[in-house]
C-alpha cells in the first residue's frame, strides 16, 4: 500500500509540473497564508453603525464559491442589518491557504470561513496517505451551515462523446481540468474511470475560466465542474454536458438545439455507455460547502450564524437564485452539518482507494 501511495504522490507531482501550476493550483509551498493573495470587496451596502463581519472565501473572484459567498453576504446583510458582511478572497493551495489562515485564528474570531468539502477531503487524504503536506487540522474548523450543494457535471466538446472518452481512458488515459489532483472532481471522475479500467490525469489551471479554456483549446479531454460555471458555454454550444455524478438524470441545460438532459451514473437514468453490472455510486461525492466558524467559538455566535443562514435560505433572493444557476437546495445545520461532513469524508477516502487501486 505504501508503494502505491508514493507512486500516486509522484504522479500528482508530475501532473502539476506538466501543467506549470500557479495561483490556486500551486504546489504545497503555496498553501501557506503568507503566500495567499487577498482581495477584499464590500458585498452589500453598508449598514450604518453595524458590526462588520468578514467572510473568507478561499477561491478567486468570479468562481462558483465566490459568487455564492457574495450572494450570501448580500442577503445576510439585508435580513440582518445589524451586520455588514464583506467577502475577502484568500487564494492559494486550492483552499489550503485560507484553511491555514483560519485555523491560526483565536476561537473568539468573528470571521466566517467558506469551507468546501474538497478541502476536508484533501486534508484527510494528506493526513492518512501523505498525498500532500497539510499544515492545518480540520478539527479546528466547525461547519455551521450548508450554503452550496452542487452536482458535478462532466463536459466535453462536440467532437467527443461519452463513449469516445471512456474508450480513450482505457486505451491510454484522458486529461481533465477541474480542481487540482485529488480535488473532489478528480476523486469523482478518477474513481469512476478506475472501475472502467482507465486512467485520468489532472491538468491544474488557475480558476474556472482557465479550466474551461483548457477544454475548448483541446489541452484536456474533459472539464468536471459546476452547472453555474458552464451555463453560458452550454447555451453557446462550445461545451457539451455528457455525464452527471448523480443517481438521476440532470435536467435544465439548454443548448443551441434545445434541452440537453444529462444521464447520471446510477439508477434508471444511468448512462448506457457505462457497465450496467457495476455500481458507480461511490463516485457520487458531496460537493460544495458550508459557512464555518472556528471550533471553540462561543455557542451564542454559532447559533447566530445558524439563524442568519436559515434566514438567507428563506429569502427568495438567495434560494431562487440557487435554483437559477442549477445548484441544489440543501439545508443542514450545526451538529448535523458536522456529521454530514464526516460521512462525506469517509466516502471520499473510499473513492481515493478505488482511484489508486488500493
Amino acid at each position: 500500500m505504501k508503494k502505491k501511495v508514493l507512486a500516486l504522490a509522484l504522479a500528482i507531482t508530475t501532473a502539476m509540473s506538466l501543467a506549470g501550476c500557479g495561483g490556486n493550483s500551486g504546489s504545497t509551498a503555496s498553501t501557506t497564508a503568507a503566500a495567499a493573495s487577498a482581495e477584499t470587496t464590500a458585498a452589500a451596502p453598508s449598514n450604518s453603525g453595524a458590526e462588520t463581519i468578514k467572510i473568507i472565501c478561499p477561491y478567486g473572484v468570479g468562481g462558483t464559491a465566490d459568487v455564492i459567498a457574495r450572494k450570501y453576504a448580500l442577503v445576510a446583510g439585508k435580513t440582518h442589518p445589524e451586520y455588514n458582511f464583506i467577502v475577502e478572497n484568500m487564494t492559494g493551495g486550492d483552499g489550503f491557504a485560507a484553511a491555514n489562515y483560519y485555523t491560526d485564528q483565536d476561537a473568539s474570531t468573528r470571521e466566517i470561513l467558506v469551507y468546501g468539502y474538497g478541502v476536508a477531503y484533501r486534508h484527510d487524504l494528506g493526513k492518512k496517505y501523505n498525498t500532500e503536506v497539510v499544515d492545518f487540522d480540520r478539527a479546528d474548523i466547525y461547519p455551521v451551515a450548508t450554503v452550496d450543494d452542487r452536482t458535478w457535471i462532466m463536459y466535453t466538446t462536440s467532437a467527443q462523446t461519452l463513449e469516445s472518452i471512456l474508450a480513450k481512458a482505457k486505451e491510454g488515459g484522458i486529461k481533465m481540468s477541474g480542481g487540482n489532483p485529488l480535488s473532489d472532481p478528480h476523486l469523482a471522475l478518477g474513481s469512476l474511470i478506475a472501475q472502467e479500467g482507465g486512467k485520468v490525469m489532472v491538468v491544474p489551471y488557475d480558476g474556472g475560466a482557465a479550466q474551461k479554456k483548457g477544454l475548448t483549446d483541446g489541452e484536456v479531454d474533459v472539464f468536471v465542474g459546476t452547472t453555474q460555471a458552464a451555463l453560458e458555454d452550454v447555451e453557446a454550444g462550445t461545451m457539451i454536458p455528457i455525464l452527471a455524478f448523480s443517481e438521476s438524470a440532470f435536467e435544465g441545460f439548454k443548448g443551441p438545439n434545445g434541452d440537453i438532459p444529462v444521464p447520471g451514473i446510477a439508477g434508471d437514468a444511468k448512462a448506457p455507455e457505462l457497465d450496467a453490472s457495476k455500481d458507480y455510486t461511490g463516485s457520487i461525492l458531496a460537493a460544495g460547502g458550508f459557512v464555518a466558524a472556528r471550533t471553540g467559538a462561543d455557542q451564542a455566535w454559532i447559533d447566530e450564524i445558524v439563524q442568519i443562514s436559515k434566514d438567507v435560505w428563506a429569502d427568495a433572493e438567495y434560494s431562487d437564485w440557487i435554483s437559477e444557476i442549477m445548484l441544489n437546495k440543501c439545508e443542514i445545520y450545526g451538529e448535523d452539518a458536522v456529521k454530514h461532513l464526516e460521512s462525506a469524508c469517509e466516502k471520499a477516502v473510499a473513492a481515493f482507494d478505488t482511484l489508486s487501486g488500493q
